[in-house]
């Protein structure tokens, strides 16, 4: 075999496992061994609306899920003051993180476990500027999760126009707080 056959054959292989991992940047919670949907959890949903005050994507040190890199939404609501709405891994929800600034209304439906800190929801839906945003399926499972043969598992994706496809890259530095997130 030629050295260019060599050279591509390496190129595609690398390319293949590549788009493989990223799917692997689901998470399992707040320190927790299994996922809530692994878990057979049903838990109650809490519907927020509020003001974005600022978006953390950032280190999630508390996970012990695959995703190094987590999506926060600090947001001002009135009946639950200022809340930590926990999005997910940051390299699965680039379209949605392109409509959240600060000063932007947002409703969610969310859920926390007692686990949590009182001021802390995870977001199974997201809506902005009239888009909703599916992150979690009823059972809470994320879309990002990987499926039983390894591959991507959550349909059509998330959103108008928007969705967990290939080409998802991982970004590049710290984001913008500076804090860890806690899960």
């Amino acid at each position: 075999m030629r050295r260019s056959s060599f050279v591509t054959l390496g190129l595609y292989t690398a390319l293949a496992a590549a788009t493989l991992a990223a799917p692997a940047a689901a998470q399992r919670g707040m320190g927790e061994a299994q996922g809530l949907t692994r878990q057979g959890a049903t838990l109650p949903m809490t519907m927020l609306s509020g003001v974005v005050r600022d978006l953390k994507i950032d280190t999630c040190e508390q996970t012990t899920g695959r995703a190094v890199t987590g999506v926060h939404a600090i947001v001002e609501t009135p009946d639950h003051g200022t809340v930590n709405l926990h999005l997910g891994p940051a390299v699965a929800l680039e379209d949605l993180t392109a409509h959240l600034q600060p000063g932007e209304d947002l409703s969610a439906e969310a859920f926390r476990t007692d686990i949590m800190p009182a001021d802390a929801f995870v977001a199974r839906t997201v809506t902005v500027d009239g888009t909703t945003f599916e992150l979690r399926g009823p059972t809470l499972r994320p879309h990002w999760a990987i499926g039983p043969g390894g591959g991507p598992k959550g349909g059509a994706g998330m959103g108008r126009g928007g969705g967990v496809g290939q080409g998802m890259g991982q970004g590049q530095g710290m984001g913008r707080s500076g804090r860890p997130c806690w899960w």
